[in-house]
């Protein structure tokens, strides 16, 4: 069809954004057909599209750097297809990714989106949301049109994503002067959304979600700004909310220096509104990156540091002693070790003994509680194997294991180190 159509490789790379290599790889039968290029192809066998259906070469810009691909110049504008006369999320994606040389992996590190994801995004075997877009709109400088693409395509061929309400809603109340939406309102449709976020990152891993709480925390902060003090405090606790899982959900996908960067500013704004638990749980999550660098003593020293704070909960002790037991262990402090980890039984005995009917409740900060890991010896057994007793570690897993329940979050993390340290029969 190509031949056909009297296109070189170079002319059909300019005109569709594809690399010459990866036509010729196509081609041969090396790489797979998807169906933008089935689309592509098709098109050069129309005869009415034949004078317009690639860009001219002398519109072509070289891109300098060792990948020299032809590519369509800011002037030719984004490519319509020449059959359905529209522009293609994807291929314009891929576009402008190419005329900023920039390869899948240095674009996905911006927006948090890995490189098999961002491909398929490219190739239209994936659809994103409408976050990914507003994002790939700013990574790539494409001044809103990325988001255009992107709301016009899903309503030409449907269905819309649910996220292009995200924090939206109020705001569109509010241009169409049907309801005033205040900042108490909008905290409360954002805390839904961060409810919502919460669900689909345990359910799809936590990159489905670090755009949108990206934007999130972002316009929380500036709604924030523009209303007085004394109004913005529901902004302010919320915008907290989505700076604390923001900077859980980069840890989880390996960024920790963005983990760290969020979780100090957690740290920041809890001070300013005066909640001590989240100024607490700010510096028990600091601890937890700083043992996860190998930072041991400044592991411990910010553990140690949430007993100073004043008028914070039993439950965010306890939080802190796990950390503190956790971070002497790897200094090879037993002492500092028994007794953090002495603490921290305490702490979990009074929280059972205390409120209504003997029964924990559900903390402000942090994980609920799991009285099956806290009344087992499971801390105990990770932290020995910090201390390089083995043997016992893996003796009091074959004893507690079991006790867990089911469905606790991370029992297959502790099963693994459990395997790890198995004893020799």
């Amino acid at each position: 069809m190509r031949t056909g159509a009297g296109l070189s490789l170079r002319a059909l790379a300019a005109y569709s954004g594809y690399s010459p290599t990866y036509l010729s790889r196509v081609e041969n039968g090396l790489r797979a057909v998807t169906p933008e290029l089935v689309r592509l192809y098709t098109t050069l066998s129309e005869p009415t599209a034949a004078p317009e259906r690639h860009v001219p070469l002398k519109q072509c810009q070289r891109i300098p750097g060792p990948r020299r691909v032809a590519v369509p110049g800011p002037e030719a504008g984004p490519r319509a297809d020449p059959v359905l006369d529209v522009v293609w999320f994807g291929a314009e994606v891929r576009r402008l990714r190419m005329a900023q040389d920039k390869s899948l992996t240095a674009l996905g590190s911006e927006i948090y989106v890995s490189r098999a994801y961002l491909g398929k995004i490219e190739q239209g075997k994936a659809r994103g949301n409408h976050q990914l877009a507003l994002s790939l709109d700013d990574a790539l400088g494409a001044g809103g049109r990325l988001a255009r693409l992107f709301l016009s395509e899903h309503a030409r061929v449907g269905p819309m994503p649910a996220d292009i309400d995200i924090l939206e809603r109020p705001a569109r109340l509010e241009r169409n002067g049907r309801v005033h939406a205040g900042p108490a309102d909008f905290a409360a449709f954002a805390m839904e959304r961060l409810d919502e976020l919460r669900a689909r990152s345990h359910r799809s891993g936590p990159h489905a979600v670090l755009a949108e709480l990206s934007a999130g925390v972002t316009e929380l902060h500036r709604r924030a700004a523009a209303h007085p003090s004394a109004t913005a405090t529901p902004l302010r606790s919320a915008a907290l909310r989505y700076a604390e899982f923001l900077g859980w959900t980069a840890q989880e996908t390996g960024h920790n220096t963005v983990a760290l960067h969020w979780t100090l500013i957690a740290r920041d704004w809890a001070w300013v509104i005066g909640d001590d638990d989240a100024v607490g749980y700010a510096l028990i999550r600091q601890s937890q990156l700083a043992r996860r660098r190998g930072a041991a003593e400044h592991a411990v020293d910010l553990a140690r540091a949430v007993n100073a704070l004043p008028g914070i909960s039993p439950r965010i002790r306890q939080f802190a002693a796990q950390r503190e037991a956790q971070a002497c262990a790897l200094a090879k402090d037993e002492g500092g070790f028994r007794r953090a980890l002495d603490r921290f039984h305490d702490l979990a005995d009074t929280g059972r003994c205390s409120g209504p009917n003997a029964d924990p409740v559900q903390p402000q900060w942090g994980p609920r509680p799991d009285p099956s890991f806290e009344q087992s010896q499971i801390l105990e057994a990770t932290c020995l194997i910090d201390l390089g007793d083995f043997y016992a570690a893996a003796t009091l897993f074959a004893e507690h294991m079991g006790r867990l329940a089911a469905d606790r979050a991370g029992y297959a993390r502790l099963g693994i180190r459990e395997a790890i340290e198995d004893p020799p029969s």
